[in-house]
């Protein structure tokens, strides 16, 4: 992904409208603490997803969390560059 694209995705927007239903599931398993809506899985269906696709996802978040977790409590340092978070 070009750096644009990464910037698109940090605020959970694409040009590609099936990486936007992708982007938006994620955030919604994130922001509902795991709960995603009918609506939102319906959504990612409707994008092409497959029901495995959508277990992938969750299991991406859930991997993501826990590897945050992680580095926090063992204060892992952290040697990749400084990105600044994008307020959505």
């Amino acid at each position: 992904m070009s750096e644009e694209e990464v910037e698109r995705a940090q605020r959970f927007e694409s040009e590609q409208e099936q990486r936007v239903a992708a982007l938006r599931f994620a955030r919604e398993v994130v922001e509902s603490r795991r709960h995603p809506s009918d609506e939102a899985i319906d959504e990612a269906r409707n994008a092409g997803y497959t029901d495995e696709q959508i277990v992938e996802m969750v299991a991406t978040v859930a991997l993501a969390t826990f590897t945050n977790y992680r580095n926090d409590t063992m204060e892992t340092e952290v040697d990749l560059p400084k990105v600044e978070s994008v307020q959505v």
